[in-house]
């Protein structure tokens, strides 16, 4: 009887810790559920205010009836959208570029290198990370109107740059710091030098490392507003940020639909770029979080 006894309350205290397991795992999903929901839903009313027209806006719709696609070639026009194209991505093309590349030989020279001050300059590199852009904007202005780069692309390409250096040097002095140093030892044991080594053996190591800092660079010089609009003038020089903020001056002021059109097709780069290279964006993110 004793026994029949105990495997009831076995049965009892399994159905018990079961059911708190479910109620648990449905908590937890509905919690990530209704922050997927809250992330997505500014950006599924963007696309669908982008359907709309002005009386749909006003009436207070949610889903565009009917749709009105015919506002995307208005926003390219009226933008001149291919031009802001080309500025944003050969500005921040070019600057990525540079940025990783000095990152990358930064990080290799606090990450593996032992020199006298190593620990002060990598202090400053931290610094660096610190310091808002902003003070540094009528400097840059001064510096660049005395140079003649107002309204150039090095305008934007020089700040774009050194900004993004403080961070491109550290994430890369980390991730060059956790590489084994027996891949140094046995490159130099072969005849091989410093920039053989980093070039040959350490470099094609640090992938997820370089492709972390493109992306934040890329994307960070993609957005930037304040540097845009007060380094570039002309409208032939504008990058997107600034030139969708022109519309608002437009004879589209006030057409919500058609800037919400150009901020969609602002958007779509920025998403292929991430779905692209998301593997090697959490790779990046996620190196040195645990230890051999």
């Amino acid at each position: 009887m004793s026994t029949v006894v105990d495997a009831r309350a076995v049965a009892r205290s399994r159905r018990v810790i079961l059911r708190r397991v479910l109620v648990g795992r449905g908590v937890v999903w509905a919690v990530l559920l209704g922050a997927v929901a809250v992330s997505l839903a500014p950006g599924l009313y963007m696309v669908a205010l982008s359907l709309m027209d002005n009386p749909q806006l006003f009436a207070g719709r949610l889903v565009p009836r009917p749709p009105h696609p015919e506002n995307y070639p208005r926003a390219w026009v009226a933008s001149n959208i291919g031009r802001l194209y080309w500025n944003s991505i050969y500005v921040s093309t070019v600057s990525m570029v540079l940025t990783v590349a000095i990152s990358a030989l930064a990080g290799y020279g606090l990450g593996r290198i032992r020199f006298v001050g190593r620990g002060l300059v990598y202090g400053l590199v931290l610094v660096g990370l610190t310091i808002p852009v902003q003070i540094a904007l009528i400097p840059l202005f001064i510096n660049l109107r005395t140079l003649g780069l107002i309204n150039t692309p090095l305008a934007l390409i020089g700040p774009y740059t050194a900004f993004g250096l403080a961070f491109g040097t550290y994430v890369m002095t980390g991730f060059f710091r956790g590489l084994p140093r027996e891949l140094d030892e046995a490159a130099r044991l072969d005849g091989a030098g410093d920039l053989q080594i980093f070039a040959r053996v350490m470099l094609p190591l640090t992938r997820p490392a370089l492709a972390t800092v493109a992306i934040f660079v890329f994307l960070q010089n993609w957005n930037e507003f304040l540097f845009a609009l007060t380094f570039l003038t002309e409208s032939r020089m504008r990058t997107l940020p600034t030139g969708i903020y022109a519309l608002l001056s437009s004879e589209f002021y006030g057409n919500y639909p058609i800037l919400a059109a150009s901020l969609v097709l602002f958007s779509v780069p920025v998403l292929v770029l991430y779905f692209l290279f998301q593997q090697q964006f959490i790779e990046g993110l996620t190196a040195g979080a645990v230890k051999n």
